[in-house]
C-alpha cells in the first residue's frame, strides 16, 4: 500500500521576535546572530496560547485544505516535546477540541527536532500493513517555554509554530510517503536537553559537530536504499536548525543551495514543526510543486536522526 498527500496546514503565532528585539534585553546583536545562525526572526507563541492551540490551528487548516473533517481521520501523531501536561497527548486533546466522535486512535511522539521523520516512519509502517487509510501528522512546539534568558547562544535560536500533513492510503502504485530512516544514540543525551529546570542545554560546538555528520548520513542512506542520486530529487527541506548546518550538510551531499529550501532565518528553529512548516511555505509560494520529490533530513536531542523521502 502506498500513500498520498491530501492536505496540509500551518500556523504561527502572530508575535514576531526580530534579533532587534533580542538585543535591547541581551548582550548580542543582528550581526552576530545571522553570523552564527543565519536566524533574523522567529514566531513565539502569547502565554495563554498552547501547544494544543496551535496543533489544532494547523490541524483545521490541514483538513480545509483536503476538504475532509476530523471524522474522516482514522490515526492522529502529533511530534511534540513541549507540550504543557504531561499527559493526555496532544494528539488525544486536538481530537477533543475538533469534535472528532470516530474513536479513532492518536498518540504523540517525542523525537524532538526528528520528530516528524518519526512520524511518517511511523505512518509508513501502517500504511504498508494497510492498518489506515488516512493518517494525519502534526508538529507543534512552544520552544519558548524553555528559554534561558540568561544563555544569548541558546535563547536565540528557537520559535514556535505547528504544522500538519494528511496522507490518504493509495493503490495506485503513487506513494507520498515513499521511504523513511531513523535512528537514536542514547549515550549522548545530554549533548542537547532539557534540564531538571525545564531550560535547553545545548553543548552548541559538540551538536553542531554531530548535526552536520548525522544529517547527511542519513539522507544518503535514504537515497541509496531507494536507488536515486541527488540529481533525482527536486528539494531537500533540512530541520530547520542552523544555515551554517544546512550548508555544511548541502556540501556535504553535493547539493546545490539552489535546491534546497530555508526558513530558518524566518521561523528559527521549532524543533518537530520545522519540517511541516517548511514544506508548507514552500507550497504556500509555489516553490514546491505537485509531483516532486523532497527529501527531509533531520536531527536532534536523544540524539535522534533520521530522514523521510516523500513525493508532494
Amino acid at each position: 500500500m502506498g500513500s498520498k498527500l491530501i492536505g496540509y496546514g500551518a500556523y504561527l503565532p502572530e508575535r514576531i521576535m526580530t534579533n532587534q528585539d533580542f538585543s535591547k534585553i541581551m548582550d548580542t546583536s543582528d550581526e552576530w546572530i545571522v553570523s552564527r545562525t543565519g536566524i533574523r526572526a522567529r514566531h513565539f507563541a502569547g502565554d495563554s496560547e498552547s501547544v494544543v492551540d496551535m496543533a489544532v490551528n494547523a490541524a483545521q487548516r490541514a483538513l480545509d485544505n483536503a476538504g475532509i473533517t476530523i471524522n474522516d481521520i482514522d490515526l492522529v501523531i502529533v511530534a511534540n516535546v513541549s507540550a504543557e501536561l504531561d499527559f493526555p497527548s496532544v494528539a488525544c486533546q486536538v481530537l477533543g477540541r475538533l469534535g472528532a466522535t470516530g474513536n479513532a486512535p492518536a498518540f504523540d511522539v517525542r523525537g524532538a527536532c526528528t520528530g516528524l521523520v518519526y512520524a511518517l516512519h511511523c505512518a509508513r509502517g501502517f500504511f504498508s500493513a494497510g492498518m489506515h487509510k488516512r493518517i494525519m501528522m502534526i508538529g507543534a512546539e512552544k520552544m519558548s517555554r524553555f528559554i534561558d534568558w540568561g544563555d544569548r547562544t541558546t535563547a536565540v535560536l528557537f520559535g514556535d509554530g505547528a504544522g500538519a500533513l494528511i496522507f490518504e492510503q493509495s493503490v495506485s502504485g503513487y506513494s507520498g510517503i515513499i521511504d523513511t530512516v531513523v535512528m537514536a544514540d542514547g549515550n549522548e543525551f545530554d549533548m542537547l536537553h532539557g534540564d531538571e529546570n525545564h531550560k535547553i542545554t545545548m553543548n552548541g560546538p559538540e551538536t553542531y559537530k554531530k548535526a552536520v555528520q548525522l544529517m547527511p548520513h542519513a539522507a544518503q542512506y535514504i537515497m541509496d536504499h531507494a536507488g536515486i542520486v541527488a540529481d533525482d530529487v527536486d528539494w531537500i527541506i533540512p530541520h530547520q536548525a542552523n544555515l551554517r548546518i544546512i550548508e555544511s550538510c548541502a556540501q556535504r551531499l553535493d547539493f546545490p543551495l539552489n535546491k534546497i529550501l530555508i526558513t530558518v532565518d524566518k521561523h528559527a528553529n521549532t524543533s518537530g514543526a520545522s519540517g511541516v512548516l517548511a514544506l508548507a511555505y514552500g507550497l504556500d509560494n509555489g516553490i514546491i510543486k505537485h509531483g516532486q520529490l523532497v527529501l527531509y533530513p533531520a536531527f536532534g536531542s536523544g540524539l535522534t536522526w533520521g530522514a523521510a523521502l516523500i513525493r508532494v
